[in-house]
């Protein structure tokens, strides 16, 4: 398995609000989708149920969550921690010969707990500081290194950065 940490972050660390992404950029999304489709997605309950509750499409989602919950969606799982995350995504990977490439999503508590296991991170930088009550490990520069970054053609001041374990 090949963990890869995916988020958007502004110059104050800041990913989120209430729950809510703080920016809507079109072509941030698309790449997003781009990287996650037909992959394993890890992410924790407050995450998974700022998409309202139901699974993006051609993803599984394994979602982290302190309470007891059963999915009748054949897409999402739950469990009780990261370990359990790990476990049941090895599990998916071998028996249906699902892509290595696991992502993990958030929330904050998620980013910092699997930081260490982890071996990229996709960073999508958003120019500016917001008003947020979620924020991404302000300190991931200390265990990683700047691989490459893309600037957006539609909007320039954002830029994609790929970040591997030093």
């Amino acid at each position: 398995m090949i963990l890869t940490q995916i988020v958007a972050i502004s110059d104050n660390f800041a990913i989120g609000k209430d729950n809510k992404l703080l920016w809507h950029f079109p072509e941030d999304l698309k790449y997003f989708k781009m990287k996650t489709m037909h992959r394993i997605m890890i992410m924790g309950r407050k995450t998974f149920d700022s998409f309202g509750g139901k699974p993006l499409p051609k993803r599984v989602h394994i979602v982290i969550s302190r309470k007891d919950h059963e999915s009748q969606d054949d897409m999402v799982y739950y469990v009780k921690s990261l370990t359990e995350a790990y476990q049941v995504a090895e599990k998916l990977i071998a028996d249906h010969n699902l892509s290595e490439d696991v992502y993990v999503i958030g929330g904050a508590e998620i980013y910092k707990q699997s930081m260490p296991d982890c071996s990229k991170l996709l960073i999508t930088k958003i120019p500016g500081h917001f008003d947020a009550d979620t924020f991404y490990p302000a300190d991931y520069s200390r265990f990683f290194t700047l691989e490459n970054e893309i600037k957006s053609e539609l909007t320039p001041e954002i830029i994609w950065q790929t970040w591997i374990k030093s």
